[in-house]
């Protein structure tokens, strides 16, 4: 990978409550370009880690450089820093409900816009391009409460794109979503992908990681780095898999398997 690194963590920790582990030494390297996929079971820290990538949680321990520059509470309490970093970096919630909060989907749009401190003319541009590229002209005088989490989904997704971060972070980003929705979602990542975006997508969906991201970094269950890799060369590793409880057991290992049942379509 040739890009410049954007973001670097070296031996990430952090603890909720300082009791409960969440991560526990992960170090990773993003570079410009790339698509790095997260796997992992649930509760792994696969979201934590995305946060703390994103600023909105802090590393106890190790350090965070994002564009060159430190991340941490202190740099970003510099309004400056803050703004700077903010811009750069963006994260798509797995619940866009908690992403969406105003009274239709365009004030929504606009809001990301607002906080660059853009002009009506260039907000109105980006509003009707995220729009058209998301198919969600028809939503935008919509309230986000009143439409389908796949419609959510893509409102939210466009709140973070009018923003035109450098890094764009996805938290299990087909969850939820019924096989039509996950497949155009599959497509507009790869676009993006192939547009040049660097993206981080945190999931344990093993067929989206291999059709989008360049490279994987598995963490496992006790919350440290597993593997990381080339991901066809990952998700060719059972044995990895299996002890990440990404996949379940070989039914090869378990001779007292349910027989295969034949289902009859009509």
């Amino acid at each position: 990978m040739s890009g410049d690194v954007l973001l670097s963590g070296e031996r990430l920790g952090h603890r909720y409550l300082d009791r409960f582990p969440a991560l526990d030494d992960v170090s990773l390297e993003l570079r410009e370009g790339e698509a790095l996929a997260l796997l992992g079971a649930n509760g792994s820290g696969k979201s934590t880690l995305l946060k703390v990538l994103a600023g909105l949680v802090p590393c106890q321990s190790g350090t965070l450089t994002a564009f060159g520059e430190p991340v941490s509470e202190e740099a970003l309490a510099d309004h400056a820093t803050n703004a700077r970093f903010r811009s750069r970096v963006g994260l798509v919630f797995q619940n866009p409900a908690a992403q969406l909060f105003s009274a239709t989907v365009e004030e929504d749009l606009r809001f990301g816009c607002r906080q660059l401190g853009l002009d009506a003319a260039e907000t109105g541009r980006r509003v009707a391009e995220a729009a058209d590229l998301l198919g969600i002209g028809e939503l935008l005088d919509r309230s986000p409460a009143h439409l389908s989490v796949g419609q959510q989904k893509r409102a939210a997704i466009g709140s973070v794109l009018v923003m035109s971060p450098q890094v764009l972070l996805f938290d299990e980003p087909t969850a939820s979503l019924d096989p039509r929705t996950a497949d155009w979602l599959t497509g507009l990542l790869r676009s993006l992908r192939d547009a040049g975006r660097t993206l981080v997508i945190a999931t344990h969906d093993l067929d989206l990681a291999a059709a989008v991201t360049d490279r994987c970094l598995v963490l496992g269950e006790d919350h440290r780095p597993a593997a990381t890799g080339p991901t066809p060369a990952v998700l060719a590793d059972q044995d990895l898999l299996t002890e990440a409880n990404l996949v379940a057991p070989s039914a090869s290992r378990h001779p007292g398997h349910p027989p295969s049942i034949t289902v009859e379509r009509r």
